[in-house]
């Protein structure tokens, strides 16, 4: 497990971001990263460097992701310099500007909307399909870690590439301090796990993302966490326009709102 690994200060002159401090949660299963991510991770930096953003970053290996999420998650709690808490999957290749975009943004909980890193290759090729390349008809067709939130009407709105969604998946996930706060009363506490025990002095370890069950269905940590922020009257956003690879036995690429757009789910 790394403890946070102290970086530069805000640049001079850089008075926007000086009061943000973001710690970047990074889980793995093996201490592994994609190479296309640790690219990506070092573009990150370098903007937040030139940006005047605050940053550390904090590691653990572990098979029982849910505990790792949890961890980070109290870690954060526990240390109340920092702002937000970034979780970045491991497998993610992502733009240089995604981040500070859900940084501007400035929602309780959001998430950038990523491919799922499996494709059904069984899946069927319509006549609604020609003349689309093999990545654009790949980027139309794979799911999405995410789930728009629509009114009575069925219908949602986009305002630059932000939609709220009932849940997005914790891939490339940033949390603002005032949402988990606000979760603590509602949570089950527990003592920290022996591993984490001494990076958590205060002795608590919330259950934040301990999954739940919703009309009898076994609901992940991610949706689980983004249930329990509603619940509290907060919302949940997603960024849809960003294009996002996720890297598995092969590359899925994709952007979620031109996917949608080629679905025929937004208007024109």
């Amino acid at each position: 497990m790394t403890q946070p690994d102290p970086t530069p200060g805000a640049v001079p002159g850089a008075q926007s971001n000086a009061q943000l401090n973001v710690l970047i949660a990074l889980p793995t299963y093996d201490n592994s990263v994609h190479f296309d991510f640790a690219m990506a991770l070092a573009r990150l930096m370098e903007t937040f460097k030139e940006r005047g953003v605050r940053f550390e970053y904090i590691h653990t290996a572990s098979s029982h992701i849910i505990r790792a999420r949890n961890f980070f998650a109290n870690y954060f709690l526990s240390h109340t310099e920092y702002t937000h808490v970034l979780f970045l999957d491991t497998d993610m290749d992502f733009s240089r500007e995604a981040v500070p975009r859900l940084i501007a943004g400035n929602k309780p909980v959001a998430g950038i909307a990523c491919p799922y890193r499996f494709f059904d290759v069984e899946r069927q090729i319509t006549s609604e399909d020609v003349g689309l390349s093999l990545r654009e008809w790949q980027e139309k067709t794979v799911d999405y870690n995410t789930a728009i939130r629509t009114d009575e009407q069925g219908s949602s709105t986009v305002s630059n590439g932000w939609v709220e969604v009932n849940h997005i998946g914790t891939g490339i996930f940033l949390i603002r301090r005032d949402a988990l706060e606000a979760l603590v009363p509602v949570t089950q506490r527990y003592r920290p796990p022996a591993q984490y025990a001494p990076y958590l002095p205060d002795g608590n370890f919330y259950a934040f993302f301990d999954t739940v069950g919703e009309k009898g269905v076994y609901l992940s940590e991610d949706l689980s966490f983004c249930q329990r922020v509603r619940g509290v009257g907060m919302s949940v956003w997603a960024l849809i326009d960003e294009k996002i690879v996720h890297h598995g036995t092969s590359a899925i690429s994709g952007t979620f709102l031109r996917s949608l757009e080629r679905r025929g789910h937004t208007g024109k």
